[in-house]
């Protein structure tokens, strides 16, 4: 190669470089590592603000649940109606943070396995589902073909699609809607609400580490959204209400301190 050949290769790769830099920078402007933050003992909080580099941005709210300081139930809607908003299933609970869990069907009944301090809510077990399954202080999420016997978690809830499986993204089906999740790993489960987001777009940010920018869930499960994704939060730190556009059979309810 000629010199001068040489020369202009070399200032075609220096520009390359930082024309691709550059774009990096443009697309990760304004986003940071979600911070958390102590809420309430055993609870604590995070805001995030995503853009996707190849998708809509998206924005939300991450609570990470310690089982060795703060309680995890599944709340069934409960009273006359199979389903009530996530508000009036909370409201018997002075300090909480809940979501919106079960799947349900025509009926309003959840769908899959749900299971409430050792005791079922719902029997119709989905092999091919994922599970969060907690049993004492420690949380997994697995498939529901691996829940032999449900009455032996304090916790049982389906949800689908699993968004990470061992920290990595599976390929998933190409949809925008709001989103809850939920990510465990022995006595950690982190609840997440986001707005409209592209599935994958959503899971990998769960699946990221905290220093690219996302949450670091080494597995996570995608539990009912869209019209239903809805949040209350009455701490004495935090207040947040982010209602749905209708009624759940139960609830993820997570309660500070120890019972």
């Amino acid at each position: 190669m000629k010199p001068a050949t040489h020369r202009l290769v070399m200032r075609l790769h220096v520009l390359l470089v930082l024309v691709t830099v550059c774009g990096e920078v443009e697309i990760s402007a304004g986003q940071e590592a979600p911070r958390f933050l102590t809420v309430a003992p055993g609870i604590s909080h995070a805001t995030f603000d995503v853009r996707p580099p190849d998708g809509e941005p998206f924005s939300g709210h991450a609570f990470r649940v310690d089982l060795g300081e703060a309680e995890l139930r599944l709340v069934p809607a409960g009273g006359p109606s199979p389903r009530q908003p996530v508000a009036q299933i909370a409201s018997p609970f002075p300090a909480v943070v809940a979501v919106n869990a079960s799947f349900f069907d025509n009926d309003g009944r959840a769908m899959g396995l749900a299971v409430s301090e050792g005791r079922l809510l719902a029997t119709g077990k989905r092999a091919s589902w994922g599970a969060l399954a907690v049993s004492g202080t420690d949380a997994r999420i697995v498939l529901g073909s691996g829940i032999s016997d449900p009455l032996a978690h304090g916790l049982v809830v389906q949800g689908l699609p699993r968004l990470v499986i061992g920290g990595k993204v599976p390929g998933l089906k190409p949809q925008l809607a709001e989103r809850t999740a939920v990510c465990a790993a022995g006595s950690r489960v982190v609840v997440v609400v986001a707005s409209k987001a592209e599935s994958t777009a959503f899971a990998r940010f769960l699946a990221e580490p905290p220093e690219k920018t996302g949450l670091g869930c080494s597995d996570a499960l995608n539990l009912d959204g869209g019209p239903s994704t809805q949040l209350v939060v009455r701490l004495p730190a935090l207040t947040l209400s982010l209602p749905g556009g209708w009624g759940v059979p139960n609830a993820l309810v997570a309660t500070p301190g120890k019972r």
